[in-house]
């Protein structure tokens, strides 16, 4: 794993500022990336499967030729 320091900020901006991009990246200190890198993740629900065309058809009243 790549260890990420505030000199990876610093690169990220050069990086956009040597292609022209219009955006820039806060430069965290190595505290808060330390703090960052340390908390678990949110757990994450999968929200329930749609069928989004069956869907879209219940709604106007049901396939035609049903």
């Amino acid at each position: 794993m790549t260890k990420i320091t505030p000199q990876t900020y610093i690169d990220m901006n050069d990086e956009f500022i040597k292609d022209d991009i219009p955006f820039r990246i806060a430069v965290p200190t190595q505290e808060a990336i330390d703090k960052w890198q340390s908390e678990s993740a949110p757990p994450y629900q999968t929200p329930p499967a749609v069928d989004m065309v069956q869907a879209m058809w219940d709604k106007i009243g049901g396939r035609p030729n049903d």
